[in-house]
């Protein structure tokens, strides 16, 4: 009998302790500004965090995305805008997709105002004027582009359109127009739209709508539950500010709804089939653009326009009381991760405090850019990324923490695998069929054993290709 012996790839993870992970879009991974990463912060020293590198990516607001080891972001040179896709590790540049798109510096510096948002294989971005690009994630080549403002006819917000695309299964939405648009997010062709009228400048928020997948459009004037399948409107609630700057994102809790601008008061509303009804309203939390973050039953924001500076305050979700107030702190723009806030202010000063409703406790505090910063900070695998108006972008070192690689023996016994490594660390063998971004790997030889100073697996091969990782719990 003609025996085969399979060839196997091994992959041995030196990840941090805790878990890390992506952020592949604004808001990131969940749509809520909070990160599920633990363990991800040491305290610095005197000079602050280590900046890992530093990257130029042009006038504008976008912040980054991280997915697949690249680092995506926008700016503006020139009246082009640029899409960069940057080492994750390096921050070299591994490619740019430029386009003609003016300054437009309208009462503040101007450049896009969009995050790219990263999709497996693919990035999806809009400009200020309505371009819709799907381009390889890979390469930056483009597989398709939509003038949605020509090909649709929709009104543009006095300061161009804000909305990050939101990917929904086969679809890519866009807070463009009356109540959003849809496309298919290989093809570009329209899945749905809602007519020509004006939108705010926040982006789509999924949620659940009684068993239905929804999401939630912020208007001009109105916020707006829209059925993801059809477009079809659900619901509306009235939320007319001034000059019509519905920009920060709408954000769930327990079913409902908390809507905010920085002309009105911060409103919870609770769903009735068609209808809505105000939980409570607080007028010390008017937020200008930034969302803020929920934890447990308490939310943390930035109340106040972002030209004057704002507070920092923890609003009780369940009676709308507020908890605390930290002033000091200008134009905060806040994300989460692990029981803690991450704020930069306007003036570049990066915080970490503790997310508790009794108190604002401050961890760290560092001088990490200059400029005028309004974009929030991302929290990816254990490194934040700060940028200003300009276009500098920093990766700033959160923590240390390392596991030392493990040397992983592998030998071949009749039919069987049999692997074994140091029994030190909390380490898993895992398997996969195909190696990429999408690779599903899953733990594998349930009958983990110690020998000695070793843990041992045996494992039968299946056949065909098939990968071996031993990787950090």
């Amino acid at each position: 009998m003609k025996k085969t012996i399979i060839a196997t790839a091994l992959l041995v993870s030196a990840g941090a302790l805790g878990q890390a992970a992506d952020w592949p879009n604004w808001r990131g991974p969940d749509h809520n500004g909070i990160s599920m990463e633990t363990d991800w912060f040491e305290k610095w020293g005197s000079n602050g965090p280590k900046r890992l590198w530093n990257a130029s990516v042009g006038t504008g607001f976008a912040t980054v995305s991280v997915a697949g080891g690249r680092v995506f972001s926008m700016g503006n040179k020139s009246n082009r805008d640029t899409v960069f896709a940057l080492n994750e590790t390096t921050g070299d540049i591994l490619w740019r997709h430029s386009y003609s798109e003016a300054l437009t510096p309208r009462q503040y510096d101007g450049g896009p105002n969009t995050t790219p948002t990263v999709d497996g294989e693919y990035v999806y971005t809009l400009s200020k004027t309505g371009e819709a690009f799907c381009l390889d994630a890979a390469t930056g080549d483009e597989v398709w582009n939509k003038d949605l403002k020509k090909l649709y006819r929709v009104s543009t917000p006095t300061w161009g359109f804000a909305s990050s695309p939101l990917i929904h299964g086969d679809k890519v939405v866009y807070n463009v127009g009356s109540r959003g648009i849809a496309l298919n997010k290989k093809t570009g062709s329209l899945k749905w739209k809602t007519g020509t009228g004006t939108s705010g400048y926040a982006t789509p928020v999924p949620y659940d709508h009684r068993g239905t997948e929804a999401f939630i459009m912020f208007g001009s004037s109105s916020a707006y539950g829209v059925n993801a399948a059809t477009g079809k409107q659900l619901w509306s609630k009235s939320f007319k500010t001034s000059a019509s700057v519905n920009a920060a994102d709408p954000v769930l809790y327990n079913g409902k709804i908390f809507l905010t601008s920085n002309s009105r008061d911060g409103e919870l509303i609770e769903l009735n089939g068609t209808s809505t009804r105000s939980k409570w309203k607080n007028r010390n939390m008017r937020i200008h653009f930034n969302a803020g973050v929920v934890i447990g039953d308490y939310f943390y924001g930035a109340d106040g326009r972002i030209e004057r500076g704002n507070t920092v305050r923890c609003i009780n979700m369940k009676t709308g009381k507020t908890e605390w107030t930290k002033s000091g702190i200008p134009c905060a723009s806040i994300t989460a991760a692990d029981g803690k806030l991450i704020l930069l202010s306007r003036t570049g000063y990066l915080y970490v405090a503790e997310a508790s409703p009794s108190r604002f406790t401050q961890l760290a505090k560092s001088k990490v850019l200059s400029g005028t910063c309004w974009t929030p900070p991302v929290l990816a695998n254990r490194s934040v990324y700060v940028r200003n108006s300009r276009g500098t972008l920093y990766k700033l070192q959160m923590s240390e923490m390392v596991v030392e690689p493990q040397p992983l023996a592998v030998h071949i016994t009749g039919s069987r695998l049999e692997f074994s490594w140091p029994a030190k660390g909390d380490f898993i063998l895992e398997s996969t069929y195909a190696l990429g971004q999408a690779a599903d790997w899953d733990e594998v030889g349930s009958g983990t054993a110690k020998e000695g100073d070793r843990y041992v697996v045996r494992v039968r091969p299946n056949a065909g290709q098939q990968f071996f990782r031993l990787h950090s719990e």
